[in-house]
């Protein structure tokens, strides 16, 4: 019964990480170099450019600069990703994938990506 009660913890903690995984995947989404475009009204070639230091005259100084803090704070995020992914928290938590599952269903969780597909779809 103790170890039953230690594995539900521990799942409990893995969906908890998961989910914050989750969150820091739609944050790194968010500062894409495709999303970036559009948010700064050019190309996600440009924003390539801009990240790599090229010169570009389509954005002033401040938006490049701007830009290459996103960049940089997308690579921290995705840094982290790795070890917030289901598989590795499965492993290092030592439960199944679907215990996770189980977590995240009572928790009434659902995956940011998938709620910004259906408001996109409404």
């Amino acid at each position: 019964m103790r170890t039953n009660h230690r594995s539900k913890m521990r799942a409990r903690q893995a969906a908890k990480d998961y989910m914050h995984g989750a969150d820091l995947r739609a944050q790194s989404d968010e500062l894409s170099d495709k999303f970036l475009g559009v948010k700064f009204g050019c190309s996600s070639f440009t924003i390539r450019k801009v990240r790599e230091h090229m010169p570009v005259v389509a954005l002033d100084d401040e938006d490049q600069a701007l830009i290459r803090q996103c960049a940089a704070e997308k690579a921290r995020i995705d840094q982290q990703l790795p070890k917030l992914s289901k598989s590795y928290l499965s492993r290092h938590y030592q439960v199944s994938p679907e215990a996770i599952d189980i977590e995240l269903d009572l928790a009434g969780w659902e995956d940011p990506r998938i709620q910004r597909k259906k408001r996109r779809a409404a």
